[in-house]
């Protein structure tokens, strides 16, 4: 749990006000007035707790708070409270404008106040000290979202109520499934040498190898989240793709990715789709009827030393051209087809998004040092079209027959929506933060990661799910 509270103002998050329950200093608070009940929703559910009037401010009770997002309470540490929740403590002391957070100290807008032998906060303060997010609508209902969220580095869709996503450490990786309306989880596998798991298009396992290169499929429906073994090949396999029908795992083979292999699930069969010898191959995307395949070659630089200077001095070249990232497309159903068709030419940057299920398009955005960056088609026959070309694209996800793209728009980050089908192009909202990804699939919400949290875009909010 984060332990600063997360204020989204935009057009799709509802903005923490306080003019219902207002911020007064601790030097005006003079009077204060006889508890009355007041109605809070806390996880949706609506709960009452004790209020009083100080100086024209509301102010909550803290353990009536605490008790419903689920703290326990030490009374009297120091003549104050200590408050444990979520694996942290705070502690709070009567006309004081701090408090301290795992031992650290948390400034609040206004002193803690006691009436009557229990301890009354600002909500603001509250939600601050205590980590959690919270919102006061137009109406004066203040609103606390409770539920323990965990720290994702990398999130994918299971289905369209439900996320993978996957805490990173030093000691490896941690991958949860995560309710994509409450936040709540359930861990799925913990491991030090298991690469990213990727799902399967039903939602119902996920793949991943070990640091030997053996491929294991996880049941992301079973209760105890089995795995198996479905090939012990020890080749290295930089990415994993799943068959539209979710019964095979196509994957490029070798460190440089230079072959790409069909691995069977039920049988644990290989197959070899193509070797062309052509190294450096990456960002693997299979067609629905498993005849198409596009992925991006990028060729490393040449390196040059001046054979005139000794050996121990560290004094090379290293020549670029020709490098840039090219688009392919190898079409398995062609007869005799033994190597890719070379899509693009040009000398930008090339950030792949992905690939029509029919195999007749692939997305790209265009980086050109100096110039906005553009969302790109292209087609099996080379046609290149612009699908955003006036504003610089910062990221997109291709998402069944959209893609979310997200654009510079100064201060805030702007998403769009492009209909790959029309070419149509519509602005989703507007974003503040520091917004780094937009993620989706077929069917799915799209879900954006700001300020490292994940939110999943319902309507017109957006609703945190993950830290």
């Amino acid at each position: 749990m984060s332990m600063k509270k997360t204020l989204m103002i935009s057009a799709l998050a509802v903005a923490l006000s306080t003019s219902a329950i207002g911020v007064a200093s601790a030097a005006t608070q003079q009077q204060t007035s006889a508890s009355v009940p007041f109605n809070v929703m806390v996880n949706d559910s609506n709960i009452q707790v004790r209020s009083v009037q100080a100086n024209g401010t509301t102010l909550l009770s803290l353990r009536d708070l605490g008790s419903a997002t689920g703290a326990l309470f030490v009374v009297n540490v120091k003549s104050g409270v200590t408050a444990y929740i979520q694996g942290h403590s705070i502690e709070l002391h009567a006309g004081s404008t701090a408090a301290l957070v795992d031992g650290e100290q948390v400034d609040l807008q206004q002193a803690v106040e006691s009436v009557n032998g229990s301890y009354y906060i600002a909500i603001d303060d509250f939600l601050n000290a205590f980590g959690l997010d919270g919102a006061v609508d137009d109406a004066g209902q203040v609103w606390i979202d409770a539920i323990e969220k965990i720290h994702a580095d990398n999130i994918s869709w299971i289905n369209s109520s439900q996320l993978l996503a996957s805490s990173l450490t030093g000691e490896g990786r941690t991958d949860y499934i995560v309710d994509a309306a409450s936040g709540k989880f359930t861990k799925v596998l913990s491991s030090d040498s298991a690469s990213e798991l990727t799902v399967s298009p039903d939602g119902k396992k996920a793949a991943y190898t070990d640091e030997d290169g053996v491929v294991y499929v996880i049941d992301l429906t079973s209760k105890n989240f089995s795995s198996q073994t479905v090939s012990t090949d020890i080749s290295i396999k930089p990415e994993l793709v799943w068959s539209a029908d979710s019964s095979a795992i196509y994957f490029l083979q070798t460190d440089k990715g230079t072959v790409i292999q069909k691995l069977t699930i039920a049988d644990g069969k290989l197959t070899q789709v193509m070797n062309d010898k052509v190294d450096y191959k990456s960002s693997l995307n299979v067609s629905a009827d498993g005849t198409k395949f596009f992925y991006v070659v990028s060729k490393p630089g040449t390196v040059t030393a001046d054979a005139n200077k000794p050996v121990d001095v560290d004094d090379v070249a290293i020549d670029n051209t020709g490098t840039e990232p090219q688009v392919y497309l190898f079409d398995s159903s062609v007869k005799d087809a033994a190597a890719g068709t070379k899509l693009t030419s040009t000398t930008d940057d090339k950030v792949f998004v992905g690939a029509l299920a029919d195999g007749s398009k692939a997305y790209y955005v265009s980086v050109v040092d100096g110039q906005p960056s553009s969302l790109v088609a292209v087609a099996a026959d080379k046609t290149v079209t612009k699908l955003i070309g006036d504003k610089d694209v910062l990221q997109a996800t291709l998402a069944g027959n959209k893609i979310y793209a997200l654009t510079d728009a100064g201060e805030q980050t702007a998403l769009y929506e492009v209909d790959t089908v029309s070419g149509a192009v519509k602005l989703i909202g507007n974003l503040a933060g520091n917004v780094s990804e937009v993620v989706a699939a077929p069917g799915t919400p799209a879900a954006v990661v700001i300020d490292d949290a994940t939110f999943v875009i319902q309507g017109s909010t957006l609703v945190k799910v993950t830290n």
